[in-house]
């Protein structure tokens, strides 16, 4: 047997909507292997979900076919395994370990589901997040151990994507968060509205050309942030006057959508720098646009959703 896979003590999974990562902890958190496939909630059929597990996870299930697993993301939803309910913001990393779903039945060993938070504005409209959450306790887990954080500082995550989330967290408890469609909207309207039909994609969109209409696009955003739907008209009349070249409009089109994010985001959160949790060419992009609002931003630098699994795993008493 590996050596490596003999000191596995547990498997923690993010499993979204599109992919499934895994990764083998010993008991101290080192990550000993990982794993990933095209294995997201809407690739598995019949919901099949324990199939998809055991083949992510052969060889360590052989290892240890005892050993417990903790899994987060779309995964505890309603089109999930099984859903694992939503729970109210402020939520500590205490509440959270105390509320994961258990599926042991199905799964055949120890395996919980960690929830997903909700939370409401300041006028009542609710939001929800799913997955985020995990990774937002593995940033601030990041060089201290997440046990002996005390501190009262208000700490700010962005977290670009289709849905994108700012989320609020005061020591080891998150306090609230927002969301925004700004990745579905760009491929919305991308790709399904009259702002495509002209659009090319650009040979290098890092290139000064589309960055400088990024910016632009920024800009624009920051300064009318109530004028998003006219602005957004302005990727045609510009497109159709000859006045942005076709290659240049993706890249005017994200930023108009991330600035008036952006906007709105620092009239809601007062906080300090915010950390941006993302792949790197989106998280350029989130820290470029901040800069233009006079934000000062910092790109996480590691991944955080293993760290994150491993502490509420911890917390929750899955590891022997």
């Amino acid at each position: 047997m590996d050596s490596g896979l003999e000191a596995g003590r547990l498997i923690g999974l993010d499993w979204g909507t599109s992919s499934l990562r895994g990764w083998l902890f010993d008991a101290g958190g080192r990550v000993l292997d990982r794993r990933s496939a095209p294995l997201g909630i809407l690739t598995v059929r019949d919901g099949r979900f324990d199939e998809a597990f055991e083949r992510l996870c052969a060889a360590w299930l052989a290892a240890h076919p005892a050993m417990p697993v903790i899994a987060s993301g779309m995964i505890g939803s309603r089109q999930g395994w099984r859903e694992a309910a939503y729970l109210e913001t402020p939520a500590g990393l205490d509440a959270l370990a105390g509320a994961l779903r258990p599926l042991d039945d199905v799964a055949g060993r120890r395996f919980r589901i960690v929830p997903g938070l909700a939370t409401r504005s300041a006028s009542g409209a609710p939001d929800v997040l799913r997955g985020e959450e995990t990774q937002v306790f593995g940033a601030l887990c990041a060089g201290a151990s997440i046990a002996a954080r005390t501190d009262e500082v208000t700490r700010l995550f962005v977290l670009p994507g289709t849905h994108s989330k700012w989320v609020a967290a005061r020591g080891t408890t998150v306090t609230g968060f927002r969301s925004w469609m700004t990745g579905e909207l760009y491929a919305v309207l991308r790709e399904h509205s009259i702002l495509g039909r002209m659009f090319e994609e650009p040979a290098d969109p890092e290139a000064s050309g589309p960055m400088s209409a990024f910016d632009e696009g920024v800009d624009r955003a920051l300064a009318a942030p109530g004028a998003l739907g006219h602005l957004l008209f302005t990727v045609r009349s510009e497109g159709l006057l000859g006045e942005r070249a076709a290659g240049h409009q993706p890249a005017y089109l994200s930023g108009l959508l991330i600035g008036a994010e952006i906007a709105d985001a620092l009239r809601v959160f007062v906080a300090g720098p915010p950390t941006i949790i993302a792949p790197t060419p989106i998280a350029g992009r989130y820290c470029r646009a901040l800069s233009r609002a006079g934000v000062d931003a910092r790109i996480a630098d590691e991944k955080p959703a293993p760290a994150g699994l491993f502490a509420i795993a911890l917390r929750a008493g899955l590891i022997e």
